[in-house]
């Protein structure tokens, strides 16, 4: 099984979409990196089907070349093989109010894609089913390293560290966001953030999770909220 930290995760993220951005000579436009582009520029295509996997939790798959998905064509359920290097996304993604799931789906993987290039490993099909017997535990802790390093990767990808700081700069003036607390926001904070997450291209929880992650709260005694929104203690 291969580790690769958060921080060579986040370098490989940072350094994709800055090779991206110069090959395309769209230097300026980090604020919102064109995920499908990335994906062509890495030999990857991007197709969109209507899933029929039993598993309704799949939503993403990057095809091997040797593995079908089970997919809605013409009313009826086909197994079909996808070419090799080809990223499937279930088509209700393209609903506009799942573009943040969306683009992250796509990202995912394209962080499986880069992770395999980086550090080539056998894949599920090929060697757990045909090598060797695994108990469950280890099944959940191969698979739970992988889609959790994708995960990372992927939000290296979408929101890597100098794309934060622009917008944390046009919509924050670059200051850290104040939370009461662990979790507790005011509107302003709230409607900073979701403005920050629209501009980029993700959901409010994956932008707040990678604000956790850069040590970009400020936090305050949850105390603090309460005398301003409560004063005088009257609970």
């Amino acid at each position: 099984m291969n580790y690769i930290s958060n921080r060579e995760l986040d370098e490989l993220g940072a350094g994709l979409v800055r090779r991206y951005l110069e090959r395309s000579g769209m230097q300026g436009a980090e604020k919102c990196i064109d995920i499908e582009g990335l994906a062509n520029s890495l030999g990857l295509t991007v197709v969109y089907e209507q899933f029929a996997e039993r598993d309704q939790d799949k939503i993403g798959f990057l095809a091997d070349g040797t593995t079908s998905l089970m997919i809605r064509k013409n009313k009826k359920i086909v197994s079909f093989l996808f070419p090799l290097g080809t990223i499937v996304v279930d088509s209700f993604l393209l609903q506009d109010r799942e573009s943040g799931r969306c683009r992250f789906t796509i990202a995912h993987e394209i962080a499986h894609y880069v992770i395999n290039q980086h550090r080539p490993a056998p894949q599920f099909h090929r060697v757990f089913d045909a090598e060797k017997n695994y108990s469950t535990a280890s099944l959940h802790e191969h698979f739970n390293l992988i889609e959790s390093q994708a995960d990372r990767l992927a939000a290296a990808i979408l929101m890597p560290p100098f794309t934060i700081d622009r917008v944390l700069k046009d919509f924050h003036k670059g200051q850290h966001i104040v939370v009461y607390g662990d979790n507790v926001f005011a509107g302003r904070e709230q409607k900073v953030i979701s403005r920050m997450a629209s501009q980029i291209g993700v959901s409010y929880t994956a932008l707040l999770i990678r604000l956790r992650q850069f040590d970009l709260l400020e936090h305050h005694p949850i105390e603090e909220y309460l005398d301003k929104m409560i004063p005088g203690g009257a609970l």
